[in-house]
């Protein structure tokens, strides 16, 4: 024989033959999967972007407007309880009596 073959060489070389028919066989599982997780990433920045560009707005509004005084009393009477509320009223008549008095 004019070449030398090492032992096992040719059913090595069957083997790789073999795994090459079944990777071209199944290309489709092989790139189903990366185009999964291609759609899947692109489906999770999406959200991200869509979700940060909500949190810069309300960030935005909360810090770069400014709120006139009348404003801020509107939020706060809002989310106070029912007993500052009649506290407060009953407060401003009083003080109101006595800017009448003077």
């Amino acid at each position: 024989m004019p070449y030398k073959v090492e032992e096992g060489a040719i059913e090595l070389a069957k083997y790789r033959a073999k795994m090459a028919v079944r990777e071209v066989a199944r290309p489709a599982v092989n790139r189903s999967h990366k185009v999964q997780w291609r759609w899947v990433s692109a489906m999770a920045v999406a959200a991200v972007v869509v979700v940060g560009i909500i949190g810069f707005v309300r960030y935005y509004d909360d810090v770069f407007r400014s709120m006139s005084p009348m404003e801020e009393l509107i939020a706060e009477m809002k989310s106070a309880s029912d007993e500052i509320i009649y506290d407060l009223s009953v407060d401003s008549g009083y003080y109101l009596e006595e800017e009448n008095q003077l």
